[in-house]
Parts: structure tokens; C-alpha cells; sequence
């Protein structure tokens, strides 16, 4: 981590290293890290966080598993890219600098001004996790890529997921094992293509892609990470090499979008407190949001919404309502 703050705006000349177990370590970029086992494995797994650079908890969760990697404590049984997303950001302790980096992928950095270095870096982000799929060996039959988050409010639900949509794709029993070992309980299910990092993956290259929002925003050296002992245990064995389980040992709840609430006009008016927490319920005909003589209410089902954000510009998502799938 300190690497990657230090050099944000240096030009990193890719170095290689051979460890003294034959693992094999690249550093691509500032905050890319790619290890490489001297084993035959089954799996490309990318991890990824800091894409919002003050979201610090899972930071600090690479930076120790990075470590240990390195000091040849954690063993390796797969291929990894290690990513921290935005160095800018991190650094200013800010969600972003310029623009939303999360917004940015499945090639939509195309419509922003490419000067921006947020917009260069989801662009070169996108190229390392092409290149990274593209050089896997041919026993690698699996494709994962968790992009580790923490949220700006409070949730009724404290870790949950969100699973990009993909048309005909359904979420795979060993993949909600994954979330359950990760003491993930509730995942979100979209439902159409986004422009996340994790979308990115999963529309691109078929890898079997997760959002994870694991708490609540702090600042460095601020969060008990013992609260983050389960997707620290998951990420360490699938890196070791370790299978995942076939079923999930608790279950978990499982979300659906049915309606993405978009700021349409500088008259547009939200009906959501300012306190509310992800997950808060609204009862039948509740009244989300107006503009004019549009608006939407809560349907026929009660609903659930995440991430409230009312200040975003015209034309953005500010925010998500969801039902439970029984």
C-alpha cells in the first residue's frame, strides 16, 4: 500500500521477482501486483479495492495478505492480480478525485475526458485484467474477480454483495458458499449490464464477478479488522489453492433490483431521508422520488433500498430498490 501511495504519480517500471518457493511476483503498476505459482492451478483470481480510495478496511486487508505473500507466510496454489484501484484518491483520503472510477468500466471511460487520470487509470486497469485473463495457462478453468468496498452509510444488513447482471447467468450455489465463508449473508442480484468494475469482468471475460460492501467508511487506521475475519479467511484460501465448498453452510438472502432511481432533472426531488440506512423497508405506495408530473412508489411487495444518494449529477443512479426473492 505504501508502495502504491508513493509512486500515484510516478512511472513504474514493471519488475519481476522469483520467490524462494518458485512463486513467481510482478508488479505491473503502481497498486498491480501479479503472483504467479510454480504449481499447476485451476483459477485466475483478480481482488481488487480502493477503486474508491477512502474506502480503507479492505485496503488494509490486501495490504496484509500482499504481505504475507511476499514474506512467503500465505501460500499461493493459484494466480492472482492483486489491484488497488486509485492511488489519487487514496491519498486524499476521498471517494474520488475527479470523477466516480466505479462508473468508469465496460469501456465507458471512452465518454469522459481521457486527461483525467482516473478516467487513464480505469482504461490501463481494464487492459491488466485483460492481459492477466489472456495469459492464464490451460488448466486454468476459472474465472473469479472480487472487488472489495465499504459503504458510505449504515446498513440494516451490514455485508452484502451485489452480483453483476449477465444475460442467462444465475448465481452458483459454490459462489454463495464464497459470500457465506466471508460471513456475507445477503446478495444483491442486478438486473441489467453496469459499468462496475466487477460488471467489467463479468461481461468481458466470463468471470464469476462480485461487488462486496463489507461495512462502513473509515479512515486509515481506524477499522478493527478482526470485524473482517471472514472474507480474509475466504480470499486466503482460494489463493492457497483450496476448493470452494459445494453448498453454502448458512443461507444467503438473496436481493432483486426492480427499479433503478436515476436523478432526471434539476427538479428532481427525493423523498428518501438523508439518514437512511442501506436496506431500510418501505411499505406499498410509499413515495420514493418526483420530478414533475413523474415519480415512482413503492409497489404492490414492500422494498428495500441501497445506496441513497441524492446528490449525484443529472443522469446518474442515486440509488437502487430491491424485493426479496422468495
Amino acid at each position: 500500500m505504501e508502495h502504491c501511495l508513493a509512486t500515484a504519480d510516478a512511472e513504474v517500471n514493471a519488475s519481476f521477482e522469483i520467490l524462494s518457493a518458485g512463486t513467481e511476483v510482478a508488479l505491473l503498476d503502481s497498486g498491480v501486483l501479479r503472483v504467479e505459482p510454480n504449481t499447476a492451478c485451476d483459477t485466475s483470481l483478480v481482488i481488487s479495492c480502493g477503486v474508491h480510495g477512502n474506502e480503507t478496511a479492505p485496503i488494509e486487508i490486501i495490504r496484509d495478505i500482499v504481505r504475507d505473500v511476499l514474506e512467503e507466510e500465505q501460500k499461493v496454489g493459484q494466480r492472482v492480480l492483486f489491484i488497488l484501484g486509485n492511488p489519487w484518491a487514496m491519498q486524499a483520503a476521498k471517494r474520488f478525485t475527479d470523477v466516480n472510477m466505479n462508473r468508469l468500466f465496460a469501456g465507458d471511460w471512452q465518454n469522459y475526458d481521457t486527461a483525467l487520470k482516473e478516467v487513464k487509470r480505469a482504461a490501463k486497469l481494464e487492459a491488466f485484467v485483460a492481459n492477466f485473463y489472456a495469459s492464464e495457462p490451460v488448466t486454468v478453468t476459472r474465472r473469479y474477480h472480487y472487488d472489495l468496498h465499504t459503504a458510505i452509510r449504515g446498513s440494516q444488513r451490514e455485508r452484502f454483495a451485489v452480483y453483476p447482471f449477465v444475460p442467462g447467468r444465475a448465481l452458483p450455489k459454490n459462489q454463495q458458499a464464497f459470500l457465506a465463508r466471508s460471513d456475507i449473508d445477503t446478495v444483491l442480484l442486478q438486473n441489467e449490464e453496469g459499468n462496475t468494475f466487477s460488471s467489467f469482468s463479468s461481461l468481458k471475460y466470463g468471470a464469476e464477478s462480485f461487488t462486496l460492501e463489507l461495512g462502513q467508511v473509515k479512515p486509515f487506521g481506524e477499522n478493527d479488522l478482526k470485524r473482517y475475519n471472514g472474507i480474509d479467511y475466504a480470499l486466503r484460501e482460494l489463493i492457497a489453492g483450496e476448493p470452494l465448498p459445494a453448498e453454502p453452510k448458512q443461507p444467503v438472502t438473496q436481493f432483486e433490483v426492480c427499479h433503478s432511481i436515476e436523478v432526471t432533472s434539476d427538479q428532481w426531488e427525493f423523498y428518501v431521508p438523508d439518514d437512511a440506512l442501506n436496506f431500510t423497508e418501505y411499505e406499498p405506495g410509499t413515495l420514493i422520488w418526483r420530478d414533475g408530473e413523474r415519480e415512482y412508489r413503492v409497489g404492490e411487495q414492500p422494498e428495500s433500498i441501497v445506496f441513497p444518494n441524492p446528490k449525484v449529477p443529472v443522469g446518474q443512479r442515486a440509488g437502487l430498490m430491491l424485493r426479496v426473492l422468495s
